[in-house]
């Protein structure tokens, strides 16, 4: 007698689109990068799965290692986002990594109340900076 079994899909239909990018401080800290984008502005389901799967994802790949920070830039996301998006690596909250996100410089204060403010700037150059300085002063 054969079980029946019926198709199922992993994707996610969702307009959110991403792009990662990695940076290695003088000391070979691994610093990950996302950038997303979403051009409407109504948050799904499928659109907050898709945030956490990709920061999730990020943060565990063993590119030579596993990311020891992370950069999350959501400046291209139209929609406002509040404190039930999982956009934050379990992995890294757990670890005490340090997280920076990247946020619109209009939407600064809104973030500001929702996220931990020392995570906040509006400048992936400045949050990439921070990183480096704090994760390579113990060495030197």
């Amino acid at each position: 007698m054969a079980y029946l079994r019926q198709s199922a899909s992993l994707e996610l239909e969702t307009d959110v689109t991403h792009q990662c990018f990695l940076h290695t401080t003088r000391d070979e800290h691994l610093i990950g990068v996302i950038e997303f984008s979403k051009p409407s502005f109504v948050l799904k389901w499928p659109d907050l799965e898709y945030f956490r799967r990709r920061t999730e994802e990020l943060s565990v790949m063993p590119f030579p290692d596993c990311v020891n920070a992370m950069i999350i830039d959501i400046r291209n996301i139209t929609a406002f986002l509040d404190n039930e998006v999982p956009i934050t690596p379990w992995r890294l909250l757990e670890e005490d990594c340090p997280i920076r996100l990247v946020v619109p410089a209009d939407r600064l204060e809104h973030y500001m109340g929702i996220f931990e403010p020392t995570w906040l700037t509006t400048d992936t150059e400045t949050a990439i900076q921070e990183l480096r300085e704090f994760m390579d002063m113990f060495v030197h």
